[in-house]
Order: C-alpha cells, then sequence, then structure tokens
C-alpha cells in the first residue's frame, strides 16, 4: 500500500481570515522608508543598545494583521507520513502589511490528485519522507544537472515531517511563516553544507528540531529564510518583516546571558552562531550596524562561559549530536573567520579544549558542515592563531621602517620581516602535521554514517574539497607566518595543488559553493596568468550561477574577487588590504 502525505482533519488547508486591511497610508509611518513606503528606523546603535530593548515593531505588525488563523490541527505523530500544508508558488513577498500572508500557501497539490504515486517513503528513516518528485523538492542538487530550472522550476509542496510536529503558534498562525520554514529545510539547509544528504543535513534535521522549541531561534531562521529566498528568486528582501522577526531576540538574548549560573542553552548557543552567520550572508540585516565579528564573539563567550562548554557532563562532545553540530558550525566561522577578516585581538583557542575528544574518535572524519577533516580544522586554528601574532609584528615594523625612510611610503610591502626562531619551530612543525593529515585516509562524518546515504557519498569531489583546504592551510603558513614571498617555490606548489583540486570538484554543485576560502587563497598568490583567468571565471560563475545553491553567497563571493583583484592591481599581499570581509 502507498503511502500518502498527511493532511490535516478537513483534507485540506482552509485558511480561514479576513482579507488583509488596506496598506496603511504612508503617513501612518513616521521616519525613513523602505523602497515600499513602509517606515523603517535603521538606527546605528551598540550591541549593549540592542540588547536593552526591542523596537516597537509589533504594534505596527498587530495592527496591519488580518484577524484569522489557521484551524486546529491533527498533529498527533499517526505515522511517519509528512503533513501537506499547502504550495509555495514562488510569489514574491511584499512585506508586513501589504502580503497577503493568509493565502499565502492556499491550493492543493497535484500529486495528490493523481490515482497512484510513484514514490514510496523512505523506510530507513522512521520521521522523514522522499518526496523529491514533487515539484521538485528535494532535488539532490550534489549533481548540477538534476537541479535545471531551479528551486522553483515548479511550484514547491509544503511538506513537513512529523519529527517536527506539532508545530509551535508561529508557524500555525502564519502561513508566509510556514512557508519560509520550510523553504529553510528544503532549500537554504542544503546550501550551507559541501555536501547536502536529506537524512543527515544537520542544518536540515538538527537546526530545525532546536528552532520548533525557540522561539528566538525559529526567528533567526525564519529571517535566514527570507533574506535566502529573496536572493534566489532576486526580489527585494522583506525588511520589516525580518525586522518584526528579529524584534524580540536581542533583549531575550540579553536576558538569557544576565543568568548567574551561566546556564546557558544549546538553543543560546544556535542563537547566538546564527546571528553572525545570517550578518555574514546579509550584512546589516538587522537595520544596525554590528558586524558579525562581535555576533562570532558573543558565540565564543558563550561557550566559554556554559559550564562544562559544549561537552557538559559527558565525556566527549561528539556524543551528543546537537553539540557536535554547534562546534562544527561555531569552529568553520571562528577559523576562517579568523584567517580572514576577523577582528585581530580575537583569538580561536577555545577551539583547542575539544580536541583530544576528536583525536580519540572522528579525528579524519571529513566535517559535512565544513568540508576538510576535524584534524585539519585544529589546525586552521593553530596557523590562523600564529599569522595574527605574526601579521601584528609585521604591521609594526612596516610602520617603523616607514617612520625611519620616508620614501618608502609608497613601498609595495615591507621585505625585512622574518619570523622569531621560535615561531618559524611553530612553523616547520605545523608544516609536518599538515603534510601528515593530507596522508590519512578521510571518511564520511558520523551524521552521515548515522543517518545518511554512504553509498551517495561523493568520496573524490570531498576529498578534492578536504585537500584544497590543506594547500591553503600551507598557503598562510607559507606567506604570513613563515613569511616567504608568493613566488617562492613551497608557495607555489601550494597554489598548484589548490587549483588540481579544483580540477575535481564540479562548477555549480554544492561543494564549488563552499569553496571560497581556498579559491581566493590561490587567487591571491597564483603568478601564473592563465590560473588567474581560471579562479576568475569560477568566481564569476559563483556569482552569476542560477543553482540556487549559491545565491546566498554572492555578496561574498563579489566582496572576495574584489579583494583578490585588488592584491593583483596594487601588488600588496591581500592581508594588508582586508577590512571586515569574511571568505568562506
Amino acid at each position: 500500500m502507498l503511502n500518502r502525505p498527511r493532511l490535516p482533519r478537513n483534507g485540506h488547508i482552509r485558511l480561514i481570515a479576513q482579507s488583509w486591511s488596506q496598506t496603511r497610508r504612508q503617513s501612518d509611518f513616521p521616519g525613513p522608508r523602505t523602497q515600499d513606503g513602509i517606515a523603517l528606523s535603521r538606527k546605528r546603535l551598540s550591541v549593549n543598545s540592542l540588547l536593552a530593548g526591542p523596537a516597537n515593531l509589533r504594534a505596527l505588525y498587530q495592527d496591519s494583521q488580518a484577524k484569522g488563523m489557521l484551524p486546529p490541527l491533527e498533529t498527533r505523530p499517526v505515522s511517519n507520513e509528512p503533513t501537506f500544508y499547502g504550495i509555495d508558488r514562488g510569489s514574491q513577498d511584499l512585506d508586513l502589511g501589504r502580503n497577503d500572508d493568509m493565502n499565502a500557501i492556499g491550493g492543493s497539490s497535484p500529486r495528490l490528485q493523481r490515482e497512484s504515486l510513484e514514490n514510496r517513503f523512505d523506510e530507513r528513516a522512521e520521521n522523514s519522507w522522499d518526496s523529491r518528485n514533487e515539484f521538485g523538492f528535494g532535488v539532490d542538487l550534489n549533481d548540477p544537472k538534476d537541479a535545471e530550472g531551479g528551486y522553483y522550476s515548479k511550484p514547491v509542496s509544503i511538506l513537513i515531517p512529523q519529527n517536527l510536529e506539532p508545530l509551535p503558534l508561529k508557524l500555525i498562525e502564519n502561513p508566509m511563516n510556514l512557508l519560509y520554514f520550510h523553504h529553510f529545510i528544503t532549500n537554504t539547509a542544503r546550501a550551507l553544507v559541501p555536501y547536502d544528504d536529506p537524512h543527515a543535513n544537520p542544518f536540515r534535521t538538527i537546526l530545525p528540531q532546536m528552532a520548533v522549541k525557540n522561539d528566538n531561534l525559529l526567528a533567526l531562521l525564519l529571517a535566514y529564510s527570507a533574506s535566502h529566498r529573496a536572493r534566489v528568486l532576486n526580489h527585494p528582501e522583506p525588511t520589516l518583516r525580518i525586522a518584526f522577526w528579529v524584534d524580540d531576540i536581542f533583549p531575550a538574548l540579553r536576558e538569557a546571558l544576565n543568568d548567574p549560573e551561566r546556564n546557558f542553552s544549546n538553543a543560546n548557543l544556535a542563537t547566538a552562531i546564527m546571528l553572525a552567520s545570517l550578518e555574514i550572508i546579509s550584512p546589516k540585516i538587522f537595520g544596525f550596524d554590528i558586524p558579525w565579528q562581535r555576533h562570532l564573539g558573543l558565540a565564543r563567550e558563550v561557550i566559554k562561559l556554559r559550564p562544562g562548554g559544549l561537552r557538559g557532563l559527558q565525556t566527549n562532545f561528539r556524543q551528543d549530536q546537537v553539540c557536535s553540530f554547534l562546534f562544527s558550525w561555531a569552529a568553520y566561522l571562528d577559523v576562517i573567520g579568523s584567517l580572514t577578516g576577523g577582528p585581530k585581538d580575537a583569538s580561536s583557542s577555545w577551539i583547542f579544549d575539544y580536541e583530544l575528544d576528536d583525536i580519540s574518535d572522528g579525528y579524519d572524519e571529513i566535517d559535512c558542515i565544513m568540508g576538510f577533516t576535524t584534524r585539519c580544522c585544529y589546525l586552521l586554528a593553530k596557523i590562523a592563531d600564529l599569522a595574527r601574532r605574526c601579521d601584528a609584528e609585521r604591521r609594526v615594523g612596516e610602520e617603523e621602517e616607514v617612520a625611519e625612510h620616508s620614501e618608502l611610503r609608497n613601498h609595495r610591502k615591507y621585505d625585512g620581516w622574518s619570523p622569531t626562531p621560535d615561531v618559524a619551530a611553530q612553523a616547520e612543525r605545523l608544516e609536518a602535521a599538515v603534510m601528515e593529515s593530507m596522508k590519512q585516509h578521510p571518511v564520511p562524518c558520523k551524521h552521515i554514517h548515522k543517518e545518511g546515504d554512504i553509498a551517495k557519498w561523493d568520496r573524490k569531489e570531498m576529498e578534492a574539497t578536504n585537500s584544497a583546504y590543506h594547500w591553503a592551510a600551507l598557503v598562510h603558513l607559507y606567506r604570513r607566518i613563515m613569511g616567504r614571498r608568493s613566488a617562492h617555490p613551497s608557495v607555489q606548489r601550494a597554489v598548484d595543488e589548490i587549483i588540481a583540486s579544483l580540477g575535481h570538484i564540479r562548477p555549480g554543485g554544492t561543494a564549488e559553493s563552499c569553496l571560497l576560502f581556498p579559491m581566493f587563497t590561490a587567487g591571491c598568490d597564483t603568478q601564473s596568468a592563465e590560473h588567474r583567468d581560471l579562479i576568475l571565471r569560477r568566481f564569476m560563475s559563483a556569482e552569476n550561477h542560477g543553482m540556487t545553491q549559491v545565491y546566498h553567497l554572492i555578496s561574498q563571493v563579489h566582496n572576495a574577487r574584489r579583494l583578490m583583484q585588488k592584491a593583483w592591481q596594487t601588488g600588496k599581499p591581500w592581508e594588508t588590504l582586508v577590512s571586515t570581509e569574511f571568505i568562506g
């Protein structure tokens, strides 16, 4: 017997709601306005000011929202069948006060009208449903050929797995919120990892389950999805809606962090990490001038101050899937951010508190969030900390040299710096460790082993991604710590190896979208015009490609490409030109 998606009691969703009230006149909203005429203040506030209290957006929302709600749903998990809620047709979100939220997902699925169904439920996962042929939903984007036309080439059925039920009122009472929730778990989530397994991707599985139990985290997830969806469809971001969602996040987070016992929950930590991640992909999305580095610093402090950190009462933090996921997410942002545009006085030292856990179990697993082995993560963190020290010493040397010799004021770079004997010894040990790491046989991470499909894991592409990050680590080691010039043979060998790795990674695939850091590293230091052209083409492809998974990276790719080209034009090391860019 074929399984069918489970419907609410009445067989379809009836949206019992009055029509949205006529959009209020612009004169009703004092202050600066968006391009749609809706007032929205964009003050520049400090973190403390943000955490002190919310803007008064709730009154505006409640005044413009229709008085209606969905009928009660039978949400008890009677089977592993998902619940069909409606259709996402890819229509533009006109933002609060103008968009018809209550009718946003109205309609029925043609699949439910057919006499027979072609797809069966995946018997391996009790609470998940494989709906890959339903309007393109769940297409495996590891193969770009499967994604012709993109996620919205056809209307998308909104099907929510049973393991996310019962849904919170924030989703039940507003169909537009439900649309964005579904878009995150089926589209945005797969853009955040180098290899997307629908059953093992933590952004599809772990994060949504946390979000339905925490209103603040859910609000950030919806904001992330709204930003991504707008870019996918080339629509303006619904800035007022996003501002309303995040209205209560900062004061709630402040209240949680004021707990004298420091009992910060996993949801508190996930909220802090997601604030940084969202600010990276969509700068100033919250309407305030707070850089991603500040949000990431907050996440770092939460981990440090929480009793037991990510380990809690366990002997190994990897025993907890949620803590393991949060570590990988935070560590990736911290390490790559530290190697590129991170604050000069920050440190990734908190990461090393967990290295022994990974050494004993999973040191050479390719992390499905990072795209490289956990061993490589710790090596990158050590290189980042040492590079930061050396960069600071080099800047002091440059300033002193220019002060003594005014004719060097426009000199392309200070060439007199060399590492101290202690730093040089540390660098040699790190070089040997990176080389040893590349000799290991990488395996899929525990997420893939436990929930995913090992047979579909693309070993060749993931090994190439892992290799690219290792060689990028060596470029940073040679250039910024050992003080070697770009033309040095060891630097050029590492650059050549990154280029070779790119040859094993399909253009437009999910792996390519996570390779910005190695591509940028190779592009800035290559001496080959041919390699520069190749890397520039890959950058331009990522900026202009129609694939869903790279749309949220467009601004990052654009900034990285411009910085790389500036390094070419000026002849200066890129690290002397970078400001706050996150290149990864």
